[in-house]
């Protein structure tokens, strides 16, 4: 663990820029150097982007007009970490209002698509062309079926150890107002991360939501999947990974984990929930199965988890996986758009 804090690090990016090295070669280099995952990819894009416009302070940037949130940095660092957070999440972590995150959030450029935040950008020709050649590079792959069958996909997912959602109710003119208690300020909740194929889930666990997965704590991970699959598909010849780009998954450390591993790794464009099948197909139904349970401990929440898992059908697997390929001419029939549900 390193005691040097980000403005020393800016200073680092800050020469690794002089030097005329890329952004992505400036973050690996960092996070090699210190055996853990320092600063993302996207971080050193926006500390290039600054410099480039003649900014070389190392401090954080105060945001104008809305004086709740110190900076734009701290919520573009929350959003990276989990883009699936809810407004109520992100206003709970950074300490504001809900209508403040939503407000800062929009000005920012981000929308939502598949329940996760897409950043500014997303619109853009270069980042929509992007998603239709990564499409049109999977869907002319030979021997597709095979392929399909060869996915491995995984994710993370934020969980409640309370999902009561409040309803609205219609009273008439003569009945009181309906009173409900105010939900606790500190809600508890865990993160799931899981990992799944067309035949059914292969390995998951659960861990503390605001535990941050380093590319050393992910390749872990990827361990536990190879035995995993080792142990559950004894016929399986060939595995191809299918995870977004976070900077844990393609880290030096992960890289060169996977490839000791003999595994391929499918190309997957950036913010793009829409072509992930846990973001679009698992998380939601697993969302739903248990919207309005409350559970007392992690172990209650597991044993719940563990049961959703095991009362899924063959088909509700296999499905998810082979829609894949629906998606994927979606995206290059409308030229890069986002498959919406």
């Amino acid at each position: 663990m390193t005691s040097l804090n980000k403005n020393q690090f800016r200073a680092i990016a800050y020469y690794e820029f002089l030097r005329g090295q890329s952004a992505a070669k400036t973050a690996d280099s960092i996070n090699e150097a210190f055996k853990e995952e320092v600063l993302s990819h996207s971080t050193v894009v926006r500390l290039f982007q600054r410099f480039k416009s003649g900014d070389i302070s190392f401090e954080n940037h105060p945001s104008s007009g809305r004086p709740p949130i110190q900076n734009d940095d701290a919520l573009i660092d929350a959003v990276e970490k989990n883009p699936s957070a809810t407004t109520r999440e992100l206003a709970m972590k950074l300490g504001v209002s809900q209508s403040t995150i939503t407000r800062q959030l929009h000005s920012l450029g981000y929308r939502k698509v598949m329940s996760s935040w897409i950043p500014p950008g997303s619109n853009s020709s270069s980042h929509l062309a992007s998603r239709v050649s990564v499409c049109q590079s999977l869907l002319s792959r030979p021997n597709r079926k095979d392929l399909i069958s060869q996915i491995v996909t995984g994710s993370e997912f934020s969980i409640f150890y309370v999902n009561h959602i409040g309803q609205k109710k219609w009273n008439s003119r003569e009945e009181p107002p309906t009173k409900q208690s105010k939900q606790e300020v500190i809600v508890k909740k865990v993160s799931i991360c899981c990992w799944w194929d067309s035949k059914g889930i292969l390995y998951w666990e659960v861990i503390p939501s605001d535990a941050v997965i380093t590319s050393l704590e992910y390749s872990s991970q990827l361990q536990k999947l190879a035995n995993a699959i080792e142990e559950k598909r004894k016929r399986r010849t060939q595995t191809t990974l299918l995870h977004n780009n976070s900077s844990a998954h393609v880290a030096k450390n992960t890289r060169e984990k996977i490839k000791s591993l003999g595994w391929d790794v499918l190309p997957f464009p950036s913010h793009s929930p829409d072509l992930s099948p846990s973001e679009y197909h698992l998380f939601p139904v697993l969302k739903a199965h248990l919207r309005e349970k409350e559970f007392k401990d992690q172990e209650a929440l597991e044993t719940e988890i563990s049961k959703f898992f095991d009362a899924q059908k063959p088909e509700f697997w296999s499905f998810g996986i082979e829609s894949l390929v629906d998606r994927w001419k979606y995206v290059i029939d409308n030229d890069g758009d986002y498959f919406v549900d």
